[in-house]
């Protein structure tokens, strides 16, 4: 990441939550959180407001916002990767994946996109290594109980 880019921005969002806001914040931390918890009403318009105090427009301070400023107050998903593993082999569906993972942590902050791409990229690999299969079991067939055992599927 470019420091003079992170700055330059920083004091943006900064001088417009402070201009349109009329807000002053302590940390940028704060100003993260007020940016996130703006109304649609409130965006509306809000990056050309924002490229007003630096030298980018509207399109690149919102992918820049998103795609780089932000990940700085979020915990790194790749530290997880083993845990987000464990939980995939127990969920099929990666929304299960996530609500669990996510449920383990009300207190950390993490980058949705980036979460949903390693869980979607966990669960694409752990299709059919860990899957499911339900048959009749031989001991009391009228009671319709049923085995549950993983397989390997050889066919990947």
């Amino acid at each position: 990441m470019n420091m003079n880019k992170d700055i330059m921005f920083s004091f943006a969002i900064l001088q417009y939550v402070q201009v349109y806001h009329k807000t002053i914040l302590h940390s940028m931390c704060d100003y993260y959180n007020f940016m996130m918890s703006l109304s649609s009403k409130d965006r509306y318009g809000m990056w050309k407001k924002v490229s007003q105090f630096c030298s980018m427009d509207a399109k690149s301070c919102r992918e820049y916002f998103h795609n780089t400023w932000c990940s700085k107050f979020y915990e790194p998903v790749a530290n997880h990767r083993t845990e987000i593993k464990e939980i995939a082999m127990q969920y099929y569906k990666p929304e299960e994946v996530m609500r669990e993972f996510l449920r383990r942590y009300p207190n950390k902050q993490f980058g949705k996109h980036e979460l949903q791409v390693a869980v979607s990229t966990i669960c694409k690999r752990n299709k059919g290594v860990n899957s499911s299969v339900i048959v009749p079991s031989t001991d009391n067939f009228e009671s319709k109980a049923l085995i549950v055992f993983e397989y390997m599927d050889l066919f990947q």
